[in-house]
């Protein structure tokens, strides 16, 4: 009765169309839900992105470029209308939907996470001055959902933005790589280092975000490092 009369006075709304939800309902509308698009077997071995080819192992990102972590667990393509809400929450204010795009997660990889013994969950850090600007960073609001479903912790400490760098959208395959070295690196008063963590992002696209944070994570002495993203990009050969 409370938590109906808590929502006719701030009413829900959904986490891809942003538009009220019914007294009660939480999450994605039944109008969105099919709209969506989950990734599909088969996918690659290493990033988890849909390849349509069932007898190959990798898609052509993967094929061609070195990964460093074990292997990546993305939920859904990053495409509308899923896009335009990731957008929303992380450049208009929508925070509300890390909580639904967590649980999301939790439900579809929670137990497989948890098979393989990931001791932590680490968002992908902000670089401060873009998390003042913002109020907040997605990544760690989605891993806090991911924790409280899951039970697995999550660590905000260990891994730190050095570099403020330029949006990744706007730039090639090469100019991403230079954009993000020596970018990360771990907390100086970190004194526990995890053998198994797990990189919790908003979206993939080429990688090079995953795969800058996953070097300085296993430079410090992790020993295996998995991602899972909202959202992957599409396959590029």
């Amino acid at each position: 009765m409370f938590d109906n009369l808590v929502d006719i006075i701030f009413p829900r709304r959904c986490a891809v169309c942003d538009d009220v939800l019914a007294p009660g309902s939480k999450g994605i509308c039944a109008s969105c839900r099919p709209r969506l698009s989950y990734v599909s077997e088969p996918r690659c071995l290493k990033c988890g992105k849909e390849i349509e080819d069932p007898d190959e192992e990798y898609c052509g990102d993967c094929a061609k470029t070195k990964r460093s972590f074990e292997a990546g667990f993305p939920l859904f393509n990053y495409i509308p209308p899923l896009s335009d809400a990731i957008t929303r929450l992380k450049y208009h204010g929508r925070q509300e939907y890390a909580e639904v795009y967590g649980r999301e997660i939790a439900e579809a990889f929670g137990e497989r996470f948890k098979r393989l013994k990931v001791e932590c969950l680490v968002p992908v850090p902000l670089h401060k001055e873009r998390l003042k600007k913002r109020g907040y960073n997605q990544a760690a609001l989605i891993a806090k959902e991911i924790a409280a479903e899951t039970g697995i912790p999550v660590n905000e400490k260990l891994l730190v933005r050095d570099k403020k760098t330029a949006p990744q959208k706007e730039l090639n395959d090469a100019d991403r790589e230079k954009n993000l070295a020596m970018a990360f690196s771990i907390q100086k008063d970190c004194n526990i280092i995890p053998e198994t963590v797990l990189l919790v992002d908003d979206i993939y696209t080429t990688g090079s975000t995953c795969e800058g944070c996953t070097k300085v994570l296993l430079a410090a002495g992790v020993k295996k490092v998995y991602y899972t993203s909202v959202a992957i990009g599409a396959v590029t050969d």
